[in-house]
């Protein structure tokens, strides 16, 4: 078995987030847009958002300055709301009227100073999806599913393993300081896999996408290219593509299998489309994996302290 490493499979992009507000001038202002370009991809802007509601130092990291990239300026997470959030802006020289900011375009700092973290995940992920086998290369004597849960400062790992008409559970608990940013969830949850795949050698079931991923490496595909294990993913929800039947197309390539009209199948790692559609129809009875369900209970269940 041949493992790879990642630079980024712990990566704390709250701190450098974070870094990123404090840059802000006195007297000026940005937007959730120029943050996450300023972390490499616009895409993360929700997460930009995110990430400032649970800001832990709002004196030293002035979340305040952040507006909307209209130049109003929008919620903020305090009490009194917006209006403590102008009154901090007015005592810091940034003029607001009619809740917008006044000469927002000369107000507006994006001269950030930043290595782009995401741009650099995304050139990585670019470069593993060549190395992803979607050619057979698995058994099924053992077959596990995983899913992560989470609240603000922690994830809350499962792995359920099937073998030999027995489960075995798998649980880990660890500190999560990378948000939820479409198209990176392996920079969120490979941590937490690679900790409860130890010395796993049947097929793994993933929450999440596989190929089915804008640059072909979802979080099944990276954690079973990483791990050297094959790999199902199992999304709710679709990323990218156009549905034709119960095909996922990408361009003229399919690439995804809706699964009882609601669930995207794709291959991840050591797999073919069309065994990980036989495999799901035919061992799941064409539902979502009962292994996955269990899987998905007791991440909330240790969430809650219940385990």
């Amino acid at each position: 078995m041949v493992k790879l490493d990642s630079a980024f499979a712990d990566y704390d992009l709250y701190s450098d987030f974070y870094e990123l507000v404090r840059q802000i001038p006195d007297g000026m202002v940005t937007t959730y847009g120029a943050l996450a370009r300023a972390l490499g991809d616009v895409v993360a802007a929700r997460a930009c958002g995110y990430m400032l509601s649970i800001n832990p130092d709002p004196v030293g990291t002035p979340c305040y300055k952040v507006v909307k990239s209209d130049g109003k300026v929008g919620k903020f997470t305090h009490p009194l709301g917006s209006e403590e959030k102008i009154r901090r802006l007015h005592d810091n020289g940034v003029s607001v009227e009619n809740d917008a900011i006044v000469d927002f375009e000369s107000r507006c700092f994006i001269d950030f100073k930043s290595d782009k973290p995401l741009e650099r995940m995304k050139s990585e992920q670019e470069k593993m999806a060549s190395m992803v086998s979607l050619s057979d290369d698995f058994n099924t004597e053992e077959i596990a599913a995983v899913d992560v849960s989470y609240d603000d400062n922690f994830g809350y790992g499962v792995m359920v393993i099937e073998r030999a008409g027995k489960l075995e559970k798998r649980f880990t608990k660890m500190e999560t300081r990378f948000p939820y940013i479409p198209g990176y969830l392996s920079y969120r949850e490979f941590k937490f896999i690679r900790e409860l795949t130890e010395d796993l050698s049947g097929l793994l079931l993933v929450d999440g996408n596989g190929y089915l991923h804008p640059r072909r490496i979802g979080l099944a595909s990276f954690a079973g290219l990483m791990l050297d294990i094959p790999t199902i993913g199992i999304a709710k929800s679709l990323l990218l593509g156009r549905k034709e039947g119960d095909w996922i197309y990408i361009g003229d390539t399919r690439s995804a299998y809706v699964l009882d009209r609601k669930y995207f199948v794709s291959p991840g790692h050591r797999i073919s489309l069309d065994s990980a559609v036989s495999l799901t129809e035919t061992k799941f009875n064409g539902k979502y994996p009962e292994l996955l369900k269990i899987a998905h209970k007791e991440t909330v269940k240790l969430r809650n302290g219940l385990n």
